[in-house]
């Protein structure tokens, strides 16, 4: 018998709800292939790379409107706001056409045209997305965090965040390998045989079924987006009309960027986050390209991704280890070999073998943002941490978009060095040929071998900053 949804003063389920909807919200089953995803589809390296700017782009422009949305309208109402994007993203994804190699090469002009009008709906699409994700940061956190016992707050909010954890890395495990497998026409063709069809599947064909079933999560987030509830003495009390909201809330944005610049510890810690998280998140999106280049096929992926989702059930425990039993300097040079390490290994790839480096990415990710948490939260006052908390996930989304707008640049210079300018990109439809030209995959093993060097110029600069302007070790910094 179907639950009936809680009465509209009734708040005792939004933690649940929280979760449910996190689960829904981020566990998205084209991840494990999301760059081959947009390059069989017909894009080059150069203009998935755009895609990804636009999206990072829109995420900083309206994360901060977004603040003063949930104060005027309610975190509820952006919490639905998020839902229906998602699924007007997902809409567009599903209805994005895939071109047939065949006509497009009896007419290359018309090839030519409709491969720019794909970038171009992609591009609303990655807006989209990035709008939602604006909108969901925060609210549906601050819900579930008004609803829990005043008297019990903290440790009933300790106690969600591991459900959350150990939940949502359950969801990863089940769409990496789902996303993965449906991805592949071989493994698709290989379950139709044994179920008794006789049809067979083209890439083309199951090219969007990731798609389709990460349609189905966006429907399943919203119905638990409707559920939440949040009655008046819950929402926020804010008098101003919506555009004088909107400028305290950029005020209050610039106030916490100025008291960092004037604070050594935050400004080194921001500096870290920015330049480390930016690069391995690059990684995190160009992944399966990698995986492709060194010799997997996409069936495998989904195997591989969920080895990160347990590094990540493990890091919590290893990143408290580190804390208690190690100072900052100790952590932070762990951390920076993490990463270094991987992206030395992208410049020699192994063929099968470079794949055991990679955990040095997944567990880098992790206890970067687990220790950038612990030694901000050290050294900001209670009244400002919740504007600094914002301000660094809009320079790291900012700093993201930088990098992959250099990356774009990057790989662009790449295909007019390395020639065929008339292969600038696969040809239009290549979904479902299976073959994207050999020449976006020199592009992309030549682009990825510069990223470690790109890594020591930015730590250099860092320890330079620190010594110089700072004049103090991380631990001085942190534990002074």
């Amino acid at each position: 018998m179907p639950e009936r949804p809680p009465d509209e003063d009734n708040t005792t389920a939004n933690p649940r709800l929280f979760i449910w909807f996190r689960i829904f919200f981020n566990c998205r089953f084209y991840y494990p292939v999301y760059a081959i995803l947009f390059l069989d589809f017909g894009l080059n390296a150069a203009q998935f790379a755009w895609l990804n700017v636009a999206w990072a782009v829109s995420i900083v422009l309206l994360e901060v409107p977004s603040g003063a949305l949930a104060d005027q309208l309610g975190r509820r109402t952006l919490v639905i706001s998020a839902a229906v994007l998602m699924v007007i993203e997902m809409l567009v994804l599903c209805a994005m056409p895939v071109i047939d190699p065949a006509l497009a090469a009896a007419d290359p002009e018309a090839g030519k045209r409709a491969l720019g009008v794909l970038f171009l709906v992609f591009c609303v699409n990655r807006v989209i997305s990035g709008a939602a994700e604006a909108a969901a940061s925060g609210a549906d956190e601050a819900l579930a965090y008004d609803s829990l016992d005043a008297g019990r707050r903290d440790t009933l909010w300790s106690r969600l965040t591991v459900q959350l954890m150990k939940w949502q890395s359950v969801g990863f495990i089940a769409v990496t390998l789902i996303g993965a497998a449906v991805y592949d026409p071989d493994v698709v063709n290989a379950v139709s045989g044994w179920l008794g069809s006789e049809r067979r599947f083209t890439q083309s064909e199951t090219l969007k079924f990731p798609i389709y079933l990460t349609f189905g999560m966006a429907l399943a987030t919203l119905v638990t987006a409707l559920r939440f509830r949040e009655p008046a003495s819950m929402r926020p009390k804010c008098d101003l009309p919506l555009p004088a909201s909107v400028r305290r809330s950029f005020r209050r944005t610039f106030a916490a960027g100025g008291w960092i610049l004037r604070t050594p510890a935050a400004l080194m810690l921001i500096l870290v986050g920015l330049f480390y998280d930016s690069i391995v998140r690059l990684y995190y999106t160009v992944g399966s390209l990698w995986l492709e280049t060194i010799g997997y096929e996409p069936r495998w992926f989904g195997v591989i991704s969920v080895a990160g989702s347990l590094t990540g059930i493990l890091s919590a425990t290893v990143g408290a280890r580190l804390m208690a039993r190690h100072g900052p300097d100790f952590n932070f040079r762990l951390l920076t070999a993490l990463i270094f390490v991987p992206l030395v290994s992208l410049a020699f790839p192994v063929r099968h073998w470079s794949v055991l480096f990679l955990p040095g990415f997944w567990l880098a990710m992790r206890l970067l943002h687990f220790f950038l948490s612990n030694y901000l939260n050290r050294v900001t006052d209670s009244e400002n941490r919740a504007t600094v908390l914002s301000f660094r996930g809009l320079t790291m989304n900012l700093s993201y978009g930088l990098v992959t707008w250099i990356y774009g640049l990057q790989t662009g210079i790449l295909r007019e060095k390395l020639g065929a300018s008339e292969a600038a990109a696969p040809p239009p439809g290549s979904a479902g040929t299976g073959a994207r030209d050999a020449l976006s995959g020199r592009v992309f093993a030549e682009a990825v071998s510069w990223w470690w060097l790109y890594f020591a110029v930015v730590l250099a600069g860092l320890w330079l900053f620190r010594r110089t302007y700072c004049r103090k070790s991380w631990g001085e910094l942190l534990d002074p």
